[in-house]
């Protein structure tokens, strides 16, 4: 099944009100192959005002604000980081899922603000700008090495992945 199929079958076993159930479809059919969220929850409100004809302000707010609470339906779901808008977002998602600890609030902290500089292997700043000592902050380092930071990947056809080579060379002789 793809991605797509996955949360729809979990969507019909939990028990929604109809429209919030229809946001979350809506947010569903919206995620892209890697289980992010394609488009800014703004953009697809407005074209599902558009859709709707709704005219009034507040009814493209309500419409926004139906899809924020759909969003959090939706990042509720397996697999763990769906949803997310951003990896910084993934990541957190799944750290938050995990059991609490010193490292786990040092790596959310490390995620949500300071990406470029893990990705940079600056301990040495992320130590000044977290507060944590060394050990603590590869601990942090470690947890998110682990997370998974496109949740689709499980679902997506394994056909895509097949590279086909466009010319073979063999040695002859």
């Amino acid at each position: 099944p793809s991605l797509q199929d996955h949360l729809r079958e979990q969507l019909s076993g939990m028990r929604l009100p109809e429209l919030d159930a229809a946001a979350v479809m809506v947010l569903i059919e919206s995620l892209n192959e890697d289980g992010y969220l394609a488009d800014p929850l703004e953009e697809i409100a407005a074209q599902l005002a558009g859709d709707a004809g709704a005219s009034t302000a507040e009814e493209r707010e309500d419409l926004l604000a139906r899809l924020q609470c759909g969003l959090r339906w939706l990042q509720s779901m397996e697999p763990t980081g769906v949803g997310a808008r951003d990896l910084g977002e993934c990541l957190i998602l799944q750290l938050r899922a995990q059991e609490r600890c010193e490292a786990q609030m040092i790596a959310i902290m490390v995620c949500k603000q300071h990406l470029e500089l893990l990705a940079r292997r600056d301990l040495k700043k992320l130590m000044a700008v977290t507060g944590a000592d060394e050990d603590l902050l590869r601990e942090a380092q470690a947890l998110i090495v682990a997370l998974e930071p496109k949740p689709g990947r499980q679902f997506a056809r394994a056909e895509a992945n097949i590279i086909i080579p466009d010319v073979i060379v063999q040695k002859a002789g």
